[in-house]
C-alpha cells in the first residue's frame, strides 16, 4: 500500500475508535506526513480534510490545484477555490455531504490560522473543535527505519557543519556572520536549515533563544551555537558551547561540566518504559545539586522528526512512557544572566534496550577555541 495512504488509514482508524468525525490539516508537517504534499497557502485557506471513513479531500487556492493533485498520497479529490468567491461554500458543501452534525468532534491542525478556524466556526458553529496534534503525534512519534535513516543523515551533516563552524571562529566576527556561514555550509551539503541558526556570544549566551545580531566575538567569550538542518524533510538539531580563548572566569568550567553531566545522566536513563518527565527530572537533579537549579529555565528536550519541535516533550508533567523509535533532544542548560550560558544538545533515539545518540559525543570538559 502507498505509504501515505497507510498513514491516512491509521489516522482514520484512530478517529473511528475515538469518535473524531473529521480532521482539518493546514499547510504543516501534519499535511506532509499524511500526503507527502505541503504548500504555503500565503495566508489563503489550504487544507487537507480527512473524514473518518470517506475519501480525504484537498481544498486549496485554485492556483495550487495542479500541484496538490500530484500529491504522493494519490488523493484525487482536489477542490480549487477562487479569491473572488472564497473557500467557505466548498467546505460547507463537503460538510453536508459527509453529514457533519452539531456536537461532533473535529480535529483541527494546531498550525491552522486563527482566521481560518473562525471561518470554519462560522460555517459549522456547533462542532467540538479540538487540537489535532494529540492524535497525530501518536502516529508520528515512533519513527520507522526509513525515517531514522533520514534523521541519521541530517545529524551527520549538522555534526560536520558544527565542527567546521567552531573551527572558523575568529575574533571580531559577528553573530550574524557566523549564522550566515552556518547556512552557507548547510547549503553546500545539499540541505536546508531546520530553523534559523542561534549564535550567541558572551552575555547573549545567557538568553536561550537569543537571535544573532551584530555583537562581535571577543576573547574570553562563551559561545553557544544551536543549529539544525534537514534531509528528505527530516530535521536535525544540535547545540555546542565553547570558550573563545581563556574562559571568562573560573566558574565557567564548573558550569560546563555540570551541564555535560546532566546531559549524560539523562541519556543513561533513557529506555523503553521510563517516562518523559523522569528523564527531565534526572537532568534537573544534577543541575539542582550543583546549585544552579534556578538557572535551568526550560525543558530538557523536545521530540523531533518532520518538525524540529514535536512530541514527545521531555518535561515535568509528561508521564508518557518512552517507546522504541521515539526521537528527541536532550539539552540541559545553565544561564547566568548578564554573564554567559551553557547548553549542550544531542538528538537521541530510543532502542529496544536503551538509547542511541544520532550525533557525535558531547565533550565532557569545556572546549577552548584558541
Amino acid at each position: 500500500m502507498n505509504l501515505y495512504r497507510e498513514r491516512i488509514r491509521r489516522l482514520q482508524a484512530l478517529m473511528q475508535q475515538e469518535g473524531y468525525r473529521l480532521a482539518v490539516l493546514s499547510f504543516s508537517d501534519q499535511m506532509r506526513y499524511l500526503s507527502g504534499y505541503m504548500e504555503n497557502g500565503h495566508k489563503r485557506f489550504l487544507a487537507l480534510l480527512v473524514p473518518w471513513s470517506e475519501e480525504p479531500v484537498f481544498v486549496v487556492p485554485k492556483m495550487n490545484a495542479l500541484e496538490a493533485a500530484r500529491n504522493p498520497a494519490q488523493i484525487s479529490l482536489v477542490y480549487g477555490w477562487e479569491d473572488a468567491t472564497g473557500w467557505q461554500d466548498t467546505v460547507r458543501t463537503l460538510f453536508q455531504g459527509w453529514d457533519i452534525r452539531p456536537g461532533q468532534a473535529v480535529l483541527v491542525d494546531d498550525e491552522l490560522y486563527a482566521v481560518h478556524l473562525l471561518g470554519l466556526q462560522s460555517i459549522a458553529p456547533n462542532l467540538n473543535y479540538l487540537p489535532a496534534d494529540a492524535v497525530l503525534s501518536r502516529l508520528r512519534r515512533v519513527k520507522t527505519p526509513d525515517e531514522l535513516s533520514a534523521m541519521r543523515r541530517a545529524a551527520e551533516i549538522i555534526d560536520e557543519v558544527m565542527e567546521a563552524t567552531l573551527a572558523s571562529l575568529k575574533e571580531g566576527m559577528t553573530e550574524e556572520e557566523v549564522a550566515a556561514l552556518v547556512k552557507k555550509q548547510i547549503q553546500q551539503h545539499r540541505s536546508a536549515p531546520s530553523f534559523e541558526p542561534l549564535v550567541c556570544f558572551g552575555a547573549n549566551a545567557a538568553m536561550p533563544h537569543h537571535m544573532p545580531d551584530t555583537t562581535p566575538l571577543r576573547r574570553g567569550d562563551m559561545v553557544i551555537v544551536d543549529i539544525g538542518c534537514t534531509w528528505e524533510h527530516y530535521a536535525s538539531d544540535i547545540t555546542r558551547t565553547v570558550a573563545f580563548g581563556a574562559p571568562p572566569d573560573e566558574e565557567a568550567e564548573r558550569v560546563y561540566r555540570t551541564v555535560a553531566e546532566a546531559h549524560y545522566a539523562a541519556f543513561a536513563v533513557v529506555r523503553p518504559g521510563i517516562s518523559c518527565e523522569e528523564v527531565d527530572r534526572v537532568a534537573r537533579r544534577v543541575i539542582q545539586t550543583a546549585g544552579y537549579g534556578e538557572n535551568f529555565i526550560h525543558r530538557t528536550g523536545h521530540g523531533i522528526g518532520l518538525s524540529c519541535h514535536e512530541p514527545p516533550y521531555i518535561q515535568e508533567g509528561n508521564p508518557l512512557p518512552l517507546e522504541p523509535g521515539f526521537c528527541f533532544s536532550i539539552e540541559p542548560g545553565i544561564y547566568l544572566s548578564g554573564r554567559y550560558g551553557v547548553r549542550l544538545e544531542n538528538i537521541v533515539t530510543v532502542t529496544e534496550t536503551g538509547a542511541l545518540s544520532l550525533n557525535r559525543p558531547i565533550p565532557k570538559t569545556l572546549p577552548i577555541i584558541a
